[in-house]
């Protein structure tokens, strides 16, 4: 009998991971200032190495999934996870906190990549639906997440790391009755060991390369809002709450319009170059409208029009790699899929502390807006010179 991973264990999966996930994230570098004392310097450089593992993880994890024992390392990668944040629980002060916080991204960095790796062989549903249904499971996690985290915190600091252990673990328990790797993936790796592959044809590369360069570019301006954004709303008077709503307000718009994409997408077929087309233009305007933000409204407006943008493109980035990549490189493309945005997330705010201290913040509005302008372009070119109408790679 074939084991296959269904649809609704993938997406049980993401709803947990991004539940538990949302618990710790929003804490880290309060927890990190205001209890472990440490500067907002020794924070960021912290943030950033967990950048960096992410993004060494989504390249192993790539890696293992195009040649082979994907099922043991992705067992492992979330046990390494677990393990992460069970010893939080007992070891949670200075320097251990940000050491196991970096093993739990380097883990995360595997499992996420594999995951995302599977979900190309998922067969009873169009790729685009599977993409976007993880996209939205992980968003109703991020919004049950945040909610949950001022309960938590209330009862104890402590109970928010046993919490997410709780999470991990239920998570480990799913995958492994039920992530199992899909036969085609199998045969693969079979042939792989008789000299037998296939790569992914240039034409496809370039494009999935500018694809990949976009979704850093938007990462880099989107980046601004989960840092630098905060310090500029504080300087026009406008309290830390009101910050804080702006990420509800984000995710109950992804969580309303997400499921109405995915019956315009099934009813329509929508091309994804069109989605990602259309993305461009929010990003831009969300960007850029910025530059005249002064009061709360307009910031909140700003912050629609970007997730507006977000909806479009997000889960649109995997679907659309995974249609031009080869077989024997699933993995591989995935992997550079959560690289490079977490690249843009890495490099943001620190780009963005450049040109505040040396321009002003209305330099680094135009310059994210600008940067995206130039790099859509650039995947704009390349699509139509390499792709035809029907978003195949031309003969």
């Amino acid at each position: 009998m074939k084991r296959e991973l269904r649809l609704h264990w993938l997406l049980l999966g993401s709803l947990i991971c991004s539940t538990g996930g949302s618990l710790l994230w929003p804490l880290t570098t309060i927890y990190m200032h205001d209890y472990l004392h440490q500067s907002l310097t020794v924070a960021g450089t912290v943030l950033f190495f967990n950048s960096i593992t992410l993004i060494i993880g989504s390249w192993l994890g790539g890696y293992i999934y195009d040649h082979g024992k994907v099922r043991f390392f992705l067992i492992l990668s979330v046990l390494m996870q677990a393990a992460s944040v069970f010893l939080l629980i007992f070891f949670h002060d200075w320097p251990y906190f940000a050491f196991l916080l970096i093993l739990d991204n380097f883990g995360n960095g595997i499992s996420s990549t594999i995951v995302s790796s599977l979900a190309t062989g998922i067969k009873e549903k169009d790729p685009r639906y599977v993409f976007n249904m993880i996209y939205f499971m992980q968003n109703v996690g991020v919004v049950a997440g945040t909610m949950l985290v001022g309960y938590v915190i209330e009862i104890s600091i402590n109970m928010i790391f046993i919490v997410n252990f709780a999470m991990y673990a239920v998570f480990l328990l799913i995958v492994w009755l039920f992530y199992f790797v899909p036969q085609h993936v199998l045969a693969k790796h079979a042939s792989q060991k008789k000299g037998v592959s296939d790569k992914t044809p240039k034409k496809a590369a370039i494009v999935i390369f500018a694809a990949l360069a976009l979704y850093f570019a938007i990462d880099v301006g989107y980046s601004q809002w989960q840092s630098n954004l905060s310090v500029y709303m504080g300087q026009l008077g406008i309290p830390v709450k009101n910050y804080s709503l702006l990420w509800t307000i984000n995710g109950i718009i992804i969580v309303l319009i997400q499921p109405l994409i995915n019956r315009f997408d099934e009813s329509f077929q929508t091309k994804l170059t069109h989605k990602i087309y259309l993305g461009i233009v929010l990003f831009v305007f969300g960007f850029s409208s910025l530059i005249f933000a002064r009061s709360y409204p307009y910031f909140v407006l700003s912050m629609a029009i970007v997730t507006l943008g977000e909806v479009l493109t997000f889960p649109t980035f995997p679907a659309f790699v995974s249609s031009l990549s080869s077989f024997s490189e699933k993995g591989k493309y995935q992997g550079l899929v959560t690289a490079f945005p977490a690249l843009g997330r890495a490099v943001g705010p620190v780009l963005g502390g450049i040109i505040i201290d040396n321009f002003s913040y209305a330099a680094l509005f135009t310059f994210t807006a600008a940067f995206v302008i130039i790099v859509g372009s650039i995947l704009i070119g390349c699509a139509k010179i390499n792709l035809d109408g029907n978003g195949e790679i031309k003969k």
